[in-house]
Formats: structure tokens, sequence, C-alpha cells
């Protein structure tokens, strides 16, 4: 009777979760384009190709859009395709390269937690080691390389997909008015507050990126420190 009881408990718990999910299943010709941009997009980011970039999300969120899914959503959690750019690495290192890159990466996270940018960028420069001696491209994410990673780190990966959007001239000015926006915040002056806020709306309004974007995504690491 017990083991009913946990069994139809956890069974009562998961269904929220499925519900959720079913509305935000695709239509079998929906969920294929999806994939496609989703595959695409990977593909851009690699290379930078920021236009790219913005045609695959602007395509991806009219599909969120259709299914009321929250821009917000990271898009591995739509694709259906979510592993194939990770597991293409697979088994590029060798045993000790893997084992020393997962070690940089596990410290690479712990640090990036604790806002320690001396020994982030210590990590970063030795994952980027590992990456230069085995041919990887450099903006690969460290996710698809570490053999440790877990589901969460994707939902991080996405989470920075507005970073590089802007050209170096409009990041400069969003991070400005993102920093004097948190200084007017902290200091409760109204007016300012919103200043900085419409001057930044205007800059994502320009590159067509969803208000429900917070702020803190399109600031540069470090920004407002």
């Amino acid at each position: 009777m017990k083991k009913l009881t946990a069994v139809l408990f956890l069974i009562a718990l998961s269904v929220p979760a499925i519900a959720q999910w079913q509305r935000w299943n695709l239509s079998s010709d929906d969920q294929q384009h999806f994939d496609s941009y989703y595959s695409r997009w990977q593909e851009y980011r690699q290379r930078n190709d920021r236009e790219q970039i913005m045609s695959m999300e602007k395509r991806m969120l009219e599909v969120y859009a259709h299914y009321n899914i929250p821009a917000q959503t990271p898009y591995w959690r739509v694709a259906s395709n979510v592993r194939a750019g990770r597991d293409q690495w697979k088994g590029r290192l060798s045993a000790n390269e893997q084992s020393r890159f997962d070690s940089y990466y596990s410290r690479w996270q712990e640090y990036r937690q604790r806002n320690d940018r001396g020994q982030v960028a210590s990590m970063e420069k030795r994952m980027q080691d590992v990456y230069a001696h085995n041919h990887i491209a450099s903006n690969t994410p460290y996710f698809w390389i570490a053999s440790n990673a877990r589901d969460e780190d994707w939902d991080g990966w996405e989470r920075d997909r507005w970073r590089g959007r802007l050209s170096n001239e409009d990041q400069g000015r969003f991070d400005s008015y993102y920093t004097r926006w948190l200084e007017y915040r902290h200091d409760n002056r109204r007016d300012d507050t919103a200043s900085m806020e419409r001057r930044m709306r205007d800059i994502m309004d320009h590159y067509e990126i969803p208000a429900q974007v917070g702020y803190e995504e399109l600031a540069s690491t470090g920004a407002g420190y």
C-alpha cells in the first residue's frame, strides 16, 4: 500500500510538467522546421554570423508565438535534435585530455558562480589550449566538450544567447545604460531609471530582441559590477 501511495504521489507531481510539455508539442511539420532553424542557429553561433543568428531566432520565436511558448524558453527544450551539435565532438579528446578538460570545466563553473574573474579566465585559457590542440573551434560551447556537463548547462548557454548580438558600439552604449540603470535603481532615482530603460529598449527594438529578455542577458559579462 505504501509503495502504491508513493507511486501515485510521483505521478501527481509529474502531471503538471507533462501537461506543460504537451501544450508545447508541435505539429510534425512545425517540429521539423523548428529543428532545422535550431541546427542552423547553432552553426551560425559558432561562426558568429549575427545576421543569420537573428534570422533563425526570428523564425523560432514565430513558432513560439504560434504555440504560446514563452519567449525566454530555451530553444533546446523545444528542439527534438538538441544533441546533434554536442554529439559531433564525442570521442574527439584522448582519455587524459578529456579528464583534464572536465576538471577545468568544473572549476570554471565554480569560479563563475563566485565571480572570480581571474580564475575564470585561467580555466578558459586552459580549455582553449585543449581546443587548439584538437582543432576545435574556439567558440564551441564548453559543455559540448565536457563529459561531465549536465542538462542545466544547456539552459545556461542559451540564457547567454543574446550576448554578442549587438555591434561593438551598441554593446558599449548598452553596458553604460545598464550600469547606470543599476545605480539609479539602487538610489531609487525613478526618473533616471526610466530614462535608462527607454534607452536600452530602443537598442533592443533595433535588434528585434523581445521585450521579455532581461537586461542582464544583453549586458556584457561583468557590466554593472
